[in-house]
């Protein structure tokens, strides 16, 4: 069975997704994100980029033009 892939336009936030390195200058960062780390790193989760033009998400949100639909 393919694991669950979570689609994320934030640049930043998929590579600290896919990074096995525990940097100090990320010792801000929420546990969420270790967490999201961990799964990725075993297997039982993707993470890949998206742009924000095709953010579907988004919709839900935050609030578009009607020309951008």
């Amino acid at each position: 069975m393919a694991s669950p892939t979570i689609w994320c336009d934030n640049m930043s936030a998929a590579a600290l997704a896919k990074n096995p390195i525990y940097h100090a200058r990320i010792k801000h960062v929420e546990l969420d994100i270790l967490y999201v780390r961990d799964k990725v790193l075993s297997g039982q989760l993707q993470v890949h980029h998206v742009p924000t033009r095709d953010q579907i998400a988004d919709v839900f949100t935050k609030s578009f033009i009607a020309s951008r639909f």
